[in-house]
């Protein structure tokens, strides 16, 4: 009988504990644009690559058109911001040059922002309030598509890559995403020194790009930090990342997590057959819990149902 007793009580402690973690919000808000988000509830980055060599759905929606479509469908599906990216950053890929970056993301950026300009009058609200990010190293396609509408840049470099980047950052009011990694598009996953400790040796290069946007006059809340998972890290390295997410919030940045898809999930124990969905919804429902601000993914509809989940369990019932 005492046994059963105990049961419940450490039962009702954690529904408590889980409880107090759904209906304690600690993510930080991220300014984009004009408008400071809350985050209160993550917001849900869609991937449109219009590549034909991206990992996951390179060649997919390889053309303006086809990526715009593609676009379209993600806010349909519940995305908060579109992330267009016209080069592939995985291991191994061939870069491209500015122009073919440009003819590649430009249209559908353009496009987009012409769209959010009407969107008042489209049926599905899943249109009438979103931002555009473009996905890139280059200060001048940066640059570039900024002018035509764009809020967010999503620099996997962290803004190193690029000299011009900060200018361009500092420049254009840009929102920003600070991604971690070492080395390049070619060596970053087959030549890099290992970490001691992965966990302190990303905070500590990601705030020291942070700080140089912040010495140039770039609003604090609208630096927002990604600890580049996948990008040059071992499988233990990217797990050591996702245990320590709060760790990153204590810097008083936004964070955002990109999980989705990757490689990494299916060198993990028993996931090498794995399509990698369901570890990266599970992976999105840890960094929500962590307080990340924005997750990116390729799968909208899922990731925002499973967000929906969560927020229907804060109502305010009895433990």
């Amino acid at each position: 009988m005492e046994a059963n007793l105990l049961q419940r009580k450490r039962t009702r402690n954690i529904r408590k504990m889980l409880k107090d973690i759904l209906e304690q919000s600690r993510s930080l808000p991220w300014k984009i644009g004009n408008k400071i988000l809350p985050c209160s509830s993550p917001l849900i980055m869609g991937i449109v690559n219009v590549t034909p060599d991206s990992f996951f759905d390179g060649g997919t929606h390889a053309t303006p058109d086809a990526a715009y479509e593609h676009a379209v469908s993600l806010l349909q599906q519940g995305a908060d911001i579109l992330d267009i990216g016209g080069e592939s950053s995985r291991p191994g890929s061939t870069p491209v040059s500015e122009q073919e970056e440009m003819d590649r993301v430009c249209p559908v950026v353009e496009s987009l922002a012409q769209l959010q300009n009407i969107s008042e009058d489209l049926d599905n609200p899943g249109h009438r309030d979103f931002f555009i990010s473009v996905d890139t190293t280059k200060a001048k396609v940066a640059s570039e598509c900024m002018r035509l509408g764009a809020h967010i840049i999503n620099d996997i470099s962290a803004c190193a890559m690029d000299p011009e980047m900060p200018s361009t950052v500092t420049r254009t009011g840009a929102s920003v995403v600070l991604n971690h990694m070492r080395g390049n598009f070619g060596t970053m996953q087959a030549d890099f020194k290992p970490y001691e400790n992965v966990v302190q040796e990303v905070e500590n290069e990601l705030l020291a790009q942070a700080k140089k946007l912040l010495d140039l006059g770039v609003e604090r809340e609208k630096i927002c930090l990604d600890p580049g998972i996948g990008f040059g890290k071992t499988v233990q390295d990217n797990i050591d990342l996702m245990k320590s997410l709060e760790d990153f919030l204590k810097d008083d940045f936004p964070v955002l997590i990109g999980t989705s898809r990757k490689s990494y999930i299916g060198k993990m124990a028993g996931l090498d057959h794995s399509d990698r969905l369901i570890p990266t919804i599970t992976a999105g429902i840890i960094a929500t819990l962590d307080g990340v601000s924005c997750i990116r993914v390729h799968d909208v509809k899922e990731t925002k149902e499973s967000l929906l989940y969560l927020e229907a369990l804060k109502s305010h019932g009895p433990v």
